[in-house]
């Protein structure tokens, strides 16, 4: 099985991702033309939502908590220890998954009954949901905990393959069956299906036979297992508590509130920073040098993240317009959207940066410090959401702008740890940095706006949009003094080869 360097692991993530995430435009395409924002939309969003607390936050951990371990073991030669980590994280992820299954099977009325805002018909199809979701409930967190061992090994492609599977499968099934009511729920479950059985496939000679999932080895992993389960969590967690507070609106608001996030949430989906950056960090044990790759990252987050932003701001109506206004997806559900997609545009750097300093945690054996700084971001969240829906009656954009102000204040506390810890964060290096890019931003917004009325909108208007933010952020990015220039043209070079 090929290892893959991290440069090479953002390129195969942005390859699979790009597929991944174009099969899942198709079907949100066709689901927003013949449902719109719509109840049925509403119950699949907050029953996505409850998983994320309940199952891909401990999905998530299992595919980063034994990682720095394996990739001790098996840098060190000690195939067995890492065999018996691999299998025997698998099997406790089965018996986690089976018991989860049972406790949400029996009390998915309660459940339901979080979504206080909720009349009784969506809280019924919300009970109803988690019965279809059973396939995704037991089979995605020991799909991830095979993905862990695959990472420690450096392959980190066969994730992402993985995931486009789920798509896939999601978009043939809402597309030969969209008169289905039950489509969206069901075609997630057969995803996971199909995904679960081709990581199996590959990864099968390290997890069979079973390992003792109790083991000496598994009980040390776990040792980090609940500052960590909080870390991974607390992203759904804000999802959950958007979700809630947007549920007290009208029908429809609680899906622009999900699509509204589709576009800002689609950078740090792709690139996938986190995934491949604990797997380098954990194999350098000089702080030092994981300062450098992490101001490195910082920096490349920063040029990414400042582009999306800017171009999503001005763009961003054209870009829902295009893509889902058609069928009974209205003019005004593309303004509900666009309000959400304003607001939280401003959350793209902090979500790119936020699952690498995560790591470096993780790896330095620090989960303690993140929890306390990631928990001010939650309670942030909390009070900003019920002050702009109930005080300030901004509706969905002022719920996405609360947790776009979290998530920096999570940013900022994160970065204020890691320099506690002894990491030089060159904090003057990345403001000059962030200035050079929003004096190139600005003149390619100005430009752009300048053109606007002559363009209209449409998928020409989209193009020369790309053409001139793509433009200025390449000329930014090439005519800069110092390590920035250097590490743009490595990713051109990498990405050109």
């Amino acid at each position: 099985m090929p290892s893959e360097s991290f440069l090479k692991s953002i390129g195969s993530s942005l390859f699979w991702r790009s597929l991944d995430k174009l099969a899942g435009f198709i079907k949100h395409i066709v689901i927003a033309a013949t449902l719109g924002l719509s109840a049925q939309l509403d119950v699949f969003y907050m029953a996505i939502a409850f998983l994320g607390i309940f199952v891909f936050s401990w999905a998530n951990m299992f595919e980063v908590i034994a990682v720095p371990d394996m990739v001790k073991a098996w840098q060190d030669g000690r195939r067995e220890e890492f065999r018996q980590i691999a299998s025997g994280l698998f099997a406790f992820s089965l018996l986690v998954s089976f018991l989860l299954a049972i406790v949400l099977y029996l009390a998915r009325a309660g459940v339901a009954e979080v979504a206080i805002g909720f009349d009784q018909d969506r809280k019924r199809l919300l009970a109803d949901a988690m019965l279809w979701l059973l396939p995704v409930i037991m089979l995605y967190m020991p799909m991830r905990s095979i993905v862990a061992a695959l990472r420690a090994l450096r392959n980190f492609s066969s994730k992402y393959r993985a995931e486009f599977l789920i798509s896939l499968t999601m978009l043939f099934s809402v597309l030969c069956f969209w008169e289905n009511e039950h489509v969206l729920l069901w075609s997630y479950s057969a995803g996971v299906v199909v995904a679960f059985t081709f990581i199996l496939s590959i990864s099968r000679h390290h997890i069979f036979p079973l390992c003792n999932p109790f083991s000496f080895f598994i009980r040390q992993v776990f040792r980090l297992a609940p500052g960590l389960l909080v870390l991974q969590g607390i992203g759904y967690v804000f999802v959950l508590i958007d979700r809630i507070f947007v549920s007290f609106l009208s029908v429809g608001e609680v899906s622009a509130l999900a699509y509204g996030m589709m576009l800002p949430g689609l950078l740090p989906l792709l690139l996938a920073l986190g995934d491949s950056f604990i797997t380098v960090i954990a194999e350098e044990d000089n702080r030092a040098i994981r300062a450098e790759r992490l101001n490195d990252l910082i920096s490349m987050a920063i040029y990414v993240g400042l582009g999306g932003t800017a171009f999503l701001l001005t763009l961003g109506h054209v870009i829902i317009q295009v893509v889902f206004e058609r069928g009974v997806f209205s003019a005004d559900s593309t303004a509900n959207v666009v309000r959400a997609l304003s607001g939280y545009v401003w959350a793209t750097v902090p979500m790119l940066l936020i699952a690498p300093l995560e790591r470096v945690f993780q790896v330095e054996r620090k989960i303690g410090l993140m929890v306390r700084r990631t928990v001010l971001g939650l309670i942030a969240n909390v009070l900003l959401s019920a002050w702009v829906l109930f005080g300030l009656k901004w509706g969905v954009y002022g719920v996405a702008l609360a947790t776009s102000i979290s998530y920096w204040v999570m940013l900022l506390a994160g970065l204020s740890g890691l320099e506690c810890l002894g990491y030089d964060i060159e904090k003057g290096r990345h403001l000059k940095w962030i200035g050079w890019n929003i004096w190139a931003l600005i003149f390619a917004g100005s430009g752009f706006t300048t053109l606007l009325p002559l363009l209209g909108s449409g998928i020409f208007t989209l193009v020369v949009g790309v053409l001139m933010f793509g433009g200025s952020m390449l000329l930014a990015g090439l005519s800069c003094r110092g390590r920035e220039r250097d590490l743009i043209k490595s990713v051109i070079k990498r990405c050109l080869s």
